[in-house]
């Protein structure tokens, strides 16, 4: 939300002209509608992103507009239970996949102080307010475990096509409320990918969209765990590699799409779906072979009264650990099938989320979530990766938080947040964690 600052300061910024006679204005989007939208427009809708910056530079035609924003974000947190904090895959992410098991004595609890979580875009548009408006957007940020700076987004838009990496069309991005953990509830779909992809108008509340996305596979080894064979061909194969995930290049993308109907933002359905093709190389019996992964997602929100926001998302599918927080990095999603060694076959795989958000006033607002993540039938290959790997298996994961958020300003915002997380193992037991923290965020 953006406030006006006082009248002399818009006027002490002269007009002028560029070369083809145009008038180049300054000026505070909270005040100009117009520009405001222009930019809102292709922005990411994800609470956690920059909002529309406070401030812009546009000619007299909305030809050309262009804005920089960036937001800060100390945290100050606890951990209680286990020290996630100091987890590879974690940090300042707050991961109930990389909760430790067993938890570690000594390390039950952590203090921290992390100013990492820093952020700043670009955004250029062209013929804005048009059919024809065309947006450049980059965005540079840290990871918020150290100091490096990564390209987290970088596309263009144009008539309904975006091309670049963002985020995938397979993700809702308005299913979620703020939270000062970054990366939020467990059993969302979430991903940032190179992808190009078609969102249509909206025709009386309905529109729809389609993507092909460059894939990340995250296979098992081909290593062969299962308990129908215990040999092929004369000779035991426990253990050994029956297929290849890695002998091929990408042949085919991913391809995501949606359709949604809603009155506004805040009352919507929308159903997702995903297809994804992997091909790999069947070692027993030297061929070529693919798999097809596949997943649904159902989400919405709900704004039966003003103040008063309701959300959810629920996604099955198979093979699309990629998508699902919790599950991304795991080298389960495609294991060597049981009662076929040679083939491939995707792993089943859930996630949701439910979340409420209630506005105070404009100053404050509550925010209270729970989330889920969970796959099945890998049981014998999440035990081998923990033990050849040091990756601690995960059967499925749970995550809360509550938040209360104070906004001083459109500039400054305070925050504090609960969250807790608990994660259960194919056979090494379970543990949780709980995080206390505090934020200091100022947004340009």
């Amino acid at each position: 939300m953006a406030v006006a600052a006082p009248d002399s300061f818009a006027q002490d910024i002269p007009e002028t002209r560029d070369d083809s006679g145009n008038r180049v204005s300054f000026v505070k989007t909270s005040q100009d509608t117009t520009v405001y939208n222009i930019l809102e427009k292709d922005r990411s809708k994800n609470v956690n992103e920059i909002p529309v910056p406070h401030f812009a530079i546009h000619t007299a035609n909305n030809k050309f507009v262009m804005t920089i924003g960036a937001q800060i974000n100390p945290i100050i947190g606890t951990d209680l239970g286990s020290d996630l904090y100091k987890q590879e895959g974690s940090g300042i992410n707050f991961v109930p996949s990389q909760i430790p098991i067993p938890s570690v004595s000594g390390r039950k609890s952590d203090f921290f102080i992390n100013a990492l979580n820093a952020s700043i875009d670009l955004q250029v548009v062209g013929f804005g307010g048009t059919d024809d408006q065309i947006t450049g957007y980059i965005k540079l940020s840290t990871s918020g475990n150290d100091k490096t700076i990564e390209l987290s987004k970088a596309f263009i838009t144009w008539r309904g096509l975006t091309a670049g990496l963002k985020h995938s069309l397979f993700q809702d991005e308005s299913v979620v409320p703020p939270t000062i953990d970054p990366q939020g509830p467990n059993g969302l779909v979430a991903n940032t990918v190179n992808e190009i992809g078609y969102v249509s108008p909206s025709w009386s509340g309905f529109r729809f969209g389609v993507g092909l996305d460059m894939p990340t596979y995250y296979s098992s080894s081909g290593h062969y765990w299962g308990h129908d064979h215990k040999s092929w061909d004369g000779h035991d194969i426990t253990g050994e590699l029956v297929c290849d995930p890695e002998a091929y290049s990408f042949e085919a993308p991913d391809i995501p799409m949606f359709a949604e109907w809603g009155k506004d933002n805040l009352n919507r359905i929308r159903l997702s779906g995903i297809v994804r093709p992997m091909i790999y190389k069947d070692i027993l019996n030297d061929a070529r072979r693919a798999s097809v992964g596949w997943g649904l997602s159902l989400s919405g929100n709900i704004n039966p009264v003003e103040q008063l926001i309701f959300y959810l998302q629920a996604t099955y599918g198979k093979g699309i650990g990629a998508y699902i927080q919790d599950l991304a990095g795991m080298p389960l999603s495609f294991v060597p099938k049981n009662d076929y060694p040679g083939h491939m076959t995707p792993t089943p795989m859930m996630g949701w989320s439910a979340a409420m958000t209630y506005n105070i006033n404009d100053k404050w607002q509550i925010n209270v979530m729970g989330s889920q993540a969970r796959l099945w039938q890998v049981s014998a290959y999440a035990e081998h990766e923990a033990v050849e790997h040091g990756i601690n298996n995960y059967k499925y994961g749970y995550y809360g938080a509550a938040n209360v958020f104070y906004n001083i300003s459109s500039y400054f915002q305070l925050g504090l947040e609960y969250d807790y997380g608990y994660r259960k193992s194919w056979n090494a037991g379970s543990a949780h964690d709980n995080r206390i923290q505090f934020q200091i965020m100022f947004a340009l």
